[in-house]
């Protein structure tokens, strides 16, 4: 259960706010209490909602006019500034209201028209609902206690019983101009019976409240979420099943499975995927216990505004067999397909009853609950799975509220269909050229610095999502902190196969799953083999340099089985294999064996899709070469350190970021396998043979 709603408003953050925001006091004001709102959940989430304040403004000949301030397309209330509060001459808007009815084109048009400055962004859709309005400051949000009690089959009497003659009530309208003179015509009614409304509700979709100052319209606001969580606690009837137990090793064997089955419903590429979050707190995991959980997941989205994130529907899945990876896989395909027909026949019926043509969206699910492990939220990009899974978190709080205090009924298929369908809010759903390694989840040992932390940060660079791991937390942690939502850090010794499982776990759970490893992390000893230090030097070095390879490539594997999206595995081997140095048998002889690892795996597994190279680079100036290897290996080449490192055909030093190319390479080289890539400047005795 999500804590009480309460006023965030300081008197003395307000006043610095005129001064970081001013010189205009209004829209600095309107921009304060805006973030407020936007600072909570409960009430907006990712660009949900909108605020507006009315003024006095002058144009360049000193003339007043008035102008209202709205909330600009493409602004989030949480992070807002002034400038996302575009103003927009108020008397041309006024006019609108004549009109029996106006086009979204045209409505747009007339709202660019009439913008102060012409290279503002474009006002939100409602603005002419704020404009038709009177009151000065206006703010709406899709409040979660509000959306539980209108979602209801007798909303309206509902929110009579909680807000009295001060509730305005707005049947069901989508939003845009029919919804802007619905409103204006239900308040003006209501005042001209002599109340004196504070608060407008409209069905299954959210509130509106507003004042003459914005600290009254925003405490209006509190007040009418804080009087409607009032009344779900006091008419609650059943209480929320407890949660139960997550299971870590059973999320990371059901995410990649069910991310395989996505990835093959969208007919993406191999070694691709959607990003899968799981969120697994108690809150979800009670939720999904409840025995009318189905029920309440099948019935929609908490507010049509949500629809364009999650869908119309998510899925839910129980009962899962987790022992049989074959037919978990099964399980998944069905289900995606299942979902994808009836989402198919829902765009059908609804295109046949409206009479319309529509290019039809992506068929698969964008949540999907699964009991025992949580919400999975998917999305192209962590980014836009985090926005699925907020939501859809919220959603859940809707459903148990309503169905605890009554009937959960929200918005209908078809007003759903009109709005996932509305060109005005699927314009939201900003697209851009996918990066090379769009949808790519990967996985980096040895990252917390040299060739590993480069390595991280080209594929993240590249479109990837990375995780990095080290024996080093901080190293990896400051890295992933660099690189953005995109990175995520987890401690992980090669050495220990638990260790490295839990490392692939983390990826599961974190990104969803797995498509290219990068076996990095390894030592350089040195040593005569033929000697006793030489020999134990043997025994570690095979140990960190050949079996903690092992150990990640199995486990990377089992998800590439889960997935069943083939999989790139990338062995950080050396030019050793193939041409090692004096008194340096130790490393050689690993890094020789990694090789034919590396081969193994490509034979093994190639009819799994799964791939498997190598790139032998030399003599980069790394932390292997630290604890006076560098000064070792130069003595024995009879050569100056700077000297050693450059001593190659090209003359030029070999950098971790050449060694992080060729990787990115292999990790796009779909159709190459069992192949060793050189990264060391040439060095003809180790040309691959």
């Amino acid at each position: 259960m999500l804590p009480p709603v309460k006023s965030r408003y300081q008197t003395a953050e307000a006043q610095a706010a005129l001064e970081l925001h001013g010189p205009d006091v209004t829209l600095a004001q309107r921009t304060y209490t805006a973030r407020l709102l936007g600072a909570d959940p409960a009430l907006v989430l990712h660009g949900g909602g909108n605020t507006s304040a009315k003024a006095t403004r002058t144009d360049r000949f000193g003339r007043p006019f008035d102008a209202l301030y709205i909330k600009g397309s493409g602004w989030d209330l949480a992070t807002i500034l002034p400038p996302g509060h575009p103003a927009v001459r108020l008397a041309p808007l006024l006019e609108l209201r004549a009109l029996p009815s106006m086009s979204d084109e045209d409505m747009v048009a007339e709202l660019r028209r009439n913008l102060v400055d012409p290279s503002a962004p474009t006002p939100s859709v409602e603005t002419l609902l704020h404009a038709f309005l009177p009151m000065r400051f206006i703010d709406h949000t899709h409040a979660d206690a509000v959306l539980a009690l209108v979602d209801q089959p007798d909303g309206e009497a509902i929110g009579r019983s909680v807000y009295g003659d001060a509730m305005v009530w707005v049947p069901y309208v989508m939003p845009g101009f029919q919804l802007a003179l619905r409103t204006a015509e239900a308040y003006e009614a209501a005042v001209g019976q002599g109340r004196t409304p504070s608060v407008i509700v409209l069905e299954r979709h959210g509130v509106f409240t507003f004042g003459e100052s914005a600290r009254e319209s925003y405490e209006r606001m509190i007040d009418a979420v804080s009087s409607a969580e009032r009344a779900i606690a006091q008419r609650r009837r059943s209480v929320s099943a407890a949660a139960a137990r997550f299971d870590a090793r059973a999320a990371a064997i059901v995410v990649p499975a069910l991310r395989g089955a996505l990835a093959r419903a969208a007919a993406m590429p191999a070694e691709r995927g959607p990003v899968v979050l799981l969120d697994h707190d108690d809150a979800t995991l009670s939720f999904l216990a409840r025995t009318d959980a189905a029920t309440l997941v099948a019935t929609g989205c908490a507010t049509p505004d949500h629809v364009i994130r999650t869908g119309p529907e998510a899925l839910l899945l129980r009962d899962l067999e987790l022992r049989d990876a074959g037919a978990l896989a099964l399980r998944f395909d069905a289900a995606v397909s299942a979902h994808a027909r009836a989402y198919d026949a829902y765009f059908a019926a609804m295109c046949a009853a409206k009479g319309v043509t529509k290019d039809k969206l992506a068929s698969w699910p964008r949540a999907v609950l699964v009991e025992g492990v949580g919400l999975c939220a998917i999305g192209a990009t962590i980014e836009e799975a985090r926005v699925v899974s907020d939501i859809y978190r919220h959603t859940m709080t809707v459903m148990t509220d309503a169905a605890d205090i009554g009937t959960y009924e929200p918005a209908t298929r078809s007003d759903l269909f009109d709005m996932e369908y509305w060109s005005l809010e699927q314009a939201k759903l900003k697209k851009s050229a996918p990066s090379r390694l769009a949808g790519a989840i990967a996985l980096v040992t040895g990252a917390g610095s040299g060739i590993g932390a480069a390595t991280g940060a080209a594929l993240v660079s590249l479109g990837a999502h990375v995780v990095l791991t080290d024996r080093d937390l901080g190293a990896v942690r400051e890295l992933a902190d660099r690189l953005g939502a995109r990175a995520s850090a987890t401690v992980c010794d090669v050495t220990d196969a638990g260790s490295v499982q839990a490392a692939i776990d983390h990826a599961c759970v974190t990104f969803g799953g797995l498509d290219v490893v990068v076996s990095n992390a390894g030592t350089a000893p040195e040593g005569l083999l033929g000697t006793q230090a030489g020999a134990d030097a043997l025994a570690r070095s095979l140990e960190i340099n050949l079996l903690s390879h092992n150990y990640v490539a199995r486990a990377a594997t089992a998800v590439f089985e889960a997935q069943r999206t083939g999989g790139c595995l990338l062995f950080n081997a050396s030019k050793s294999a193939f041409n090692p140095g004096p008194k340096f048998g130790p490393y050689a002889v690993a890094k020789s064996a990694l090789i034919a690892l590396m081969r193994q795996y490509a034979v093994d597994y190639g009819g799994l899709g799964v791939r498997a190279n190598a790139v032998n680079a030399d003599r980069v100036r790394t932390g292997l070469f630290s604890g006076g290897v560098a000064e070792s290996r130069a003595r024995a080449r009879g050569l100056s350190i700077d000297d050693y490192f450059s001593s190659n055909l090209l003359g030029r030093e070999v950098l971790a970021s050449d060694v992080a190319q060729a990787f990115a390479y292999f990790a796009e080289a779909r159709a190459t396998t069992g192949c060793v890539l050189t990264v060391d400047g040439g060095n003809a005795a180790a040309f691959p043979r």
